[in-house]
């Protein structure tokens, strides 16, 4: 009788330790997703190490992964478009099972004098497309605050003389995209602490500056990050 008994408790100690063992499996692989950056030259790192060369290795992804445990994946290309940026969302955004997704897109299309209408049409067609209740969302801005803005536009003297005035018309749709999307976080001042030392060329950091840009990112994103345990 003792021996049924004894035996009977060692069963359930078994399989209560199995039960844990399992539990503690299945919540070590839960899937993470990534934190995607989707952009032009100002992700891909353009300039980082050396003027019209990218180095993705100091660009401003690669200083967030040093933040952050989530995979941190550069889907930066330079010299693209907003219109770029959503031809390949399904490839090189949505491919990659994204958790969050910071945009950063527009400065080209404001080179190529692109109406901000037609861009602001793009980014939000990006936005429809990532968005859903799991993945976490930022729009950033390439517009800086008003030193950036007079420093910025004396590069440009041989730039039509509507330039200001489209740069206002790029503001504008930045906020109304803002306004539209309440559920997106935004990221209004890549730029700030940024000095001229501090770029590879007017318009592009050396990597110190995407340094910079990557602490000005993070401090936004921060919050959503500790939240989800995903902060080193």
């Amino acid at each position: 009788m003792k021996r049924a008994i004894a035996k009977a408790i060692i069963i359930l100690l078994f399989l209560a330790l199995a039960g844990c063992g399992s539990e503690t499996s299945t919540s070590n692989t839960q899937k993470t997703g990534s934190l995607v950056c989707l952009g032009d030259s100002l992700t891909a790192g353009y300039g980082a190490s050396r003027p019209s060369e990218v180095d993705k290795s100091n660009s401003y992804p690669a200083f967030l992964q040093k933040k952050v445990t989530i995979n941190v994946i550069n889907a930066g290309i330079s010299g693209d478009t907003a219109a770029g940026g959503l031809a390949r969302v399904d490839k090189d955004v949505l491919s990659n099972d994204p958790q969050v997704i910071i945009i950063l897109l527009g400065a080209n299309d404001f080179f190529k004098l692109r109406p901000a209408s037609d861009t602001k049409i793009d980014l939000q067609a990006i936005i429809n497309k990532i968005k859903n209740k799991e993945r976490k969302i930022y729009l950033a801005s390439f517009i800086g605050d008003a030193a950036w803005e007079a420093s910025y536009l004396q590069y440009f003297p041989i730039m039509p003389p509507g330039l200001i005035a489209l740069l206002d018309d790029y503001k504008k749709i930045y906020d109304e995209l803002r306004s539209e999307n309440k559920d997106i976080g935004y990221i209004s001042n890549i730029w700030k602490g940024i000095e001229k030392s501090q770029m590879s060329d007017p318009i592009h950091p050396n990597a110190k500056g995407y340094s910079i840009m990557a602490d000005n990112i993070f401090a936004t994103i921060k919050p959503y990050l500790a939240e989800n345990n995903l902060l080193k």
